[in-house]
């Protein structure tokens, strides 16, 4: 019934990427059609690092004519670093290969006649660019996007708009990823998916750590929509891997950011790295704060019997998060084939929720309103550490290793949230002081093999172990209005411990036939949890899942690549989810966990297509998600006037969509990336108590648009537009916002300036509508716009550039190799 359904929301999907791969992907001046046989005629190689001898993608191979030195045709090299450039008619060439960060390569005295119509370069090694005794920066003016089997890998570039802000900022930029009013994210639909930072699990939840990750401190994210059994199979839409910057370079080189803006923001980072051939040191520490402001506006129905109960609010409200991250480590070169690294972090967050609302409380409409007003604050954060290390010993060959990965983290959380009512006269009629406390701790160890294969191809296996505990005290008191002070309720004061404890064997095994790459992957893994409350009440779960997964390639060209994955997935809840107790967030709201929640299960289906022409590139994925034991905020009738707010397995759904991509470079001081979304959503199998088969049609639209005024300046124009979209219970309507920004090099290559302006319009506003049995709710939240703020960059480093070895390493020289886990 599922491949049913895909195939008939799919099939115009389909169409409509074909059509527009047609329109668009058309053949540049210079370029030519292959036909559907091999070419008789051309020119073929394979471009690899002089010194390490690995392959290199994407690098630039241009044919020339001998006598004018014209430029005829190019292409790019693919990941195993092959390039093929036909047909091409007999005469007297020289090809060219350049790549950033590699000095250019010329290739003389190439002949193509009738008689030899085929030249075959083999293996072409380009040098890595060395420089002594100078500062060398190299930057990526523009956010590009890599395809691998399993993954898009987006290098963020100097994005302006996102300069002075978090990693949810960037996110508001890539594919596959919506990013709401509040900074909350979603990847393909869904807000439950899995942050890594450097390939690692966070100690904090997904929405937290991105928010703790300064922009500038990114180089590249990883966006693995189908997971290969590599990886945790947690998160029902994916993994956002947050790759941060990193220095290869030999000596001292490092970065450092200031910003500040509107309502209070401010924040800095820095970098500092020591490299030389026996080890490796960094340090680093980031500090943000970052302020919402805005109005909310709301009415409550709740009907008990034939009353029926309104509550009107409308207030100011503020939204602050914030903290500082400490981290360092050192990687030590034990000899050529093994590496030592340990690693220490250390931070701080913090987050607040305030307002002053007057509420208006209506029976039946007919009889004259109760006014009262309200104050509420509720804070959440504590300090949180990690200590890791982490052991390679490298076999003959890069693809040929054993790793050992392990650390163990301790997070503080306290969290205090205190809601006061006053009649008109000031008075104070009511009030609630709910409390929680307790430390989690982390444990992780995984030991992997890879084996290097025929055909390029590779043997992945591995074992790890997941545990993880938390105890937490959790409290409540209530405003007396005879002794006028709180007074702690002894039957809400419960103790909650929490355990859980995940061990997985996983193989991955991938291979080359030809232009067909192969990967397919199986995980099983072990889950024992068990959640303990007052009164030896017990939530358990003890069972084995499984977890198969496929990816598969099809290099249609160098420039042209088909894709297609299936992966299984599941969503473990949160303890924050299954706690059950309450938490009043004001006078009318209280919230409350269910211990009894199933995991989610999903089925994920992906096919993709890529082609670049020239400098441009356009790509196109049609995607299906099928989700069982559906996990939603559900809301219901707590008491007259009070909404209960819990979670529930709502049924099942389906999301069945497709992803455009298009970045062009119509003039050299322009060029745009336009990204597109269209998906169909539906909920099916609801409990009796649900509104039944509910579906939408969703879309959002990004235009990110980059212009060059000379070499100093450079600016920066995104628009973005979210659909309205359902849920179990209500609709969320659409929103629209216009961001810009601007870029000042003040001194070249070191020192630079940017100003940037989010929401230009003030039309980012925030409306929700849901409604059940009993009960109906309006939500409208107006936040302050535009903000304006700046940042300063300055960036320092002595270049020569080395692999562990001690020899030049081939890397890019700008920060983004990607290599030793810092």
């Amino acid at each position: 019934m599922f491949i049913l359904r895909s195939i008939k929301y799919a099939l115009p999907l389909i169409l409509l990427t074909l059509i527009t791969n047609i329109l668009v992907a058309q053949p540049q001046h210079g370029q030519r059609r292959s036909g559907g046989n091999r070419p008789s005629s051309g020119i073929a190689g394979k471009v690899l690092d002089d010194v390490s001898g690995n392959p290199i993608q994407y690098a630039n191979v241009m044919l020339h004519d001998s006598d004018t030195e014209a430029a005829i045709t190019g292409t790019i090299t693919d990941e195993r670093g092959r390039f093929r450039i036909t047909p091409v008619k007999p005469g007297h060439y020289f090809v060219t290969v350049k790549f950033m960060g590699y000095e250019e390569l010329r290739i003389d005295s190439l002949t193509i006649t009738m008689a030899t119509p085929m030249a075959m370069l083999g293996r072409v090694s380009i040098v890595p660019a060395t420089m002594s005794g100078e500062s060398v920066v190299v930057e990526r003016e523009r956010t590009t996007m890599e395809y691998k089997i399993d993954k898009k890998v987006i290098n963020v570039g100097q994005d302006i708009t996102s300069s002075s802000g978090t990693a949810v900022e960037v996110l508001e930029n890539v594919p596959s990823v919506q990013v709401d009013i509040e900074g909350n994210v979603e990847l393909r639909g869904s807000s439950n998916f899995t942050v890594l930072i450097d390939n690692r699990p966070s100690i904090l939840d997904g929405n937290e750590a991105l928010q703790t990750i300064p922009a500038s401190t990114i180089d590249n994210i990883e966006i693995i929509t189908n997971p290969s059994a590599a990886y945790d199979p947690d998160g029902v839409s994916g993994i956002i891997n947050i790759i941060t910057k990193k220095s290869k370079l030999e000596g001292v080189s490092g970065i450092a950011n200031l910003n500040a803006g509107m309502l209070g923001q401010r924040g800095g980072d820095f970098l500092v790295s020591y490299r030389n051939h026996k080890y490796t040191a960094y340090l680093s520490a980031a500090y943000h704060t970052r302020i919402y402001e805005g109005q909310d506006t709301s009415l409550s129905q709740t009907t008990i019997g034939d009353t029926l109960f309104s509550v009107g609010q409308l207030g100011d409200n503020r939204f602050q998060h914030g903290g500082y991250r400490l981290r360092t480590g050192i990687d030590f070169n034990l000899s050529d084939k093994d590496i030592l690294g340990i690693k220490l972090s250390y931070g701080s967050r913090g987050f607040s929720r305030s307002g002053e609302n007057s509420f208006s409380e209506y029976t039946n409409y007919f009889m004259v309103p109760i006014i009262s007003t309200s104050e509420a604050i509720s804070e959440r954060g504590g300090v949180y550490y990690t200590l890791g290390a982490n052991y390679e010993h490298q076999f003959s060959g890069p693809t040929h290793r054993l790793a050992i990965d392990g650390s163990y983290s301790i997070r503080k959380s306290d969290e205090e949230s205190t809601t006061e009512q006053f009649d008109p006269d000031g008075n104070q009629i009511s009030g609630k002081i709910t409390t929680e406390e307790g430390p989690t701790t982390r444990g992780r160890l995984e030991i992997k093999y890879e084996q290097p294969i025929a055909n390029d191809g590779k043997l992945e296996a591995g074992y790890q172990i997941r545990s993880g505990n938390s105890a937490d005290e959790s409290g409540l008191q209530e405003w007396d209005t005879t002794t006028t002070n709180y007074v702690t309720v002894d039957t809400y004061n419960y103790d909650t411990e929490y355990q859980r404890n995940i061990q997985s064997l996983f193989s991955v095994l991938s291979t080359n036939i030809g232009k067909l790459g192969v990967q397919g992957g199986f995980r099983a893994e072990y889950t024992f949890r068990n959640i303990s409350v007052i009164d030896s009440i017990e939530f358990k779960i003890d069972r084995w899942d499984y977890f198969p997964t496929l990816h598969l390639s099809y290099n249609i060209t160098p420039t042209q690549k088909f894709m297609t994955s299936y992966s299984k997935r599941i969503r473990r809840i949160h303890g924050y989810y299954l706690e059950p107790f309450e938490t009043w967030t004001n006078a009318y709201n209280v919230r409350m966990g269910n211990p009894d929640l199933q995991p989610q299960h999903i089925n994920a289906f992906e096919v993709g297509y890529m082609k670049y022409f020239g400098k441009n590139m356009i790509s196109t994925e049609v995607y299906a998600r099928e989700t069982t034991n559906l996990v939603e905020r559900v809301q219901s009738v707590y008491s007259e006037n009070v909404i209960l707010h819990t979670f529930d397995n709502v049924g099942n759904s389906l999301s069945i969509g497709s992803e455009l991509s298009l970045r062009l470079m119509p003039f050299e001081w322009w060029d745009f990336n336009l990204m597109g979304n269209i998906y169909h959503y539906e909920i099916n199998d609801q409990p009796a108590s649900f509104k039944q088969n509910i579906e939408s049609d969703n879309y959002s639209v990004r235009f990110n648009n980059n212009f060059t005024i000379n070499s100093m300046i450079k600016l920066q124009m995104n628009a973005m537009y979210n659909s309205a979209s359902v849920t179990a219970q209500g609709e969320r309507e659409a929103m629209f916002f216009l961001n810009a920004g601007a870029r000042l090099n003040i001194i070249e290559n070191k020192l630079s300036a940017s100003l940037n302006v989010r929401d230009i319009l003030d039309t980012g506003d925030h409306e929700f509508t849901s409604s059940g049995d009993g009960w109906y709710r309006y939500q409208a939240s107006d936040r302050v716009a535009p903000i304006f703020s700046a940042s300063i960059k300055y960036i320092f480093n002595n270049y020569r550039s080395r692999d562990r070895n001690g020899n030049g390493d081939g890397m890019n020289g700008d920060e983004s190799a990607e290599g030793d886990d810092f």
